[in-house]
């Protein structure tokens, strides 16, 4: 993924993606070529340089019954959506184009599958918990919920690398990363309205300051 400077999230921001349980995409290439499933992924601090990702598949699929001959790659969307250049006030003097705001992590590492029916259900037991009480699953029965696990592999994805990146208006002026975040906000896109006024504000206020420190230095030199 090509990440710009000033695109780039941290490792601290990347890591704060990662431990929320979310739904990605787990991207595998085996001997039948690429293959890609949606699933949801919970975050273990363990195992991995960057921890760990955890998952199932059903038993059926492709991606659950051959070995990867190379990394794995999660791709984690956190949020994406269309920006309009209405929103911006600086349009009004210097129209703009429209653009494509998201934050994104991509996380690369070694997948291991676990054929074991318990490793599969005490996995799905926990993303589970992270949602619901305890008392969901046991509403099931052990009995139907050993036997659904038959269908199920884990998947521990242990992290070797990470790439996390937000196209933010970073690069906006100040003015108009807020009249972003306000529409956002409107649109019901809260996570990247609080990203756009926590992180892509201060960013674009410390950029413009020190273009402005430039051109008053280089006006000094000049006179």
């Amino acid at each position: 993924m090509y990440v710009p400077d000033h695109f780039a999230l941290t490792a601290e921001q990347s890591h704060e993606i990662l431990s929320a349980p979310r739904a990605a995409n787990l991207i595998t290439h085996a001997a039948s070529g690429l293959h890609a499933t949606l699933v949801p992924f919970f975050h273990v601090d363990r195992g991995g340089e960057h921890g760990t990702l955890i998952t199932h598949l059903v038993r059926t699929n492709p991606q659950a019954r051959e070995t990867p001959d190379g990394e794995a790659l999660v791709i984690m969307d956190v949020d994406d959506a269309y920006v309009s250049p209405a929103w911006y006030p600086t349009n009004v003097n210097q129209p703009d184009v429209p653009t494509w705001d998201y934050i994104t992590v991509h996380a690369y590492g070694e997948l291991t599958l676990h054929d074991d029916p318990e490793w599969a259900l005490a996995a799905a037991r926990e993303l589970t918990g992270i949602h619901e009480p305890e008392s969901v699953l046991a509403e099931v029965g052990e009995a139907r919920l050993e036997r659904m696990a038959r269908a199920i592999v884990g998947v521990e994805v242990r992290l070797t690398r990470v790439i996390g990146k937000a196209k933010m208006n970073q690069n906006r002026h100040p003015v108009d990363v807020a009249g972003v975040a306000d529409a956002l906000g409107e649109q019901g896109h809260e996570e990247m309205a609080g990203f756009l006024r926590e992180v892509s504000h201060p960013y674009a206020e410390a950029r413009y300051q020190l273009l402005a420190d430039l051109r008053e230095t280089r006006g000094r030199r000049l006179r």
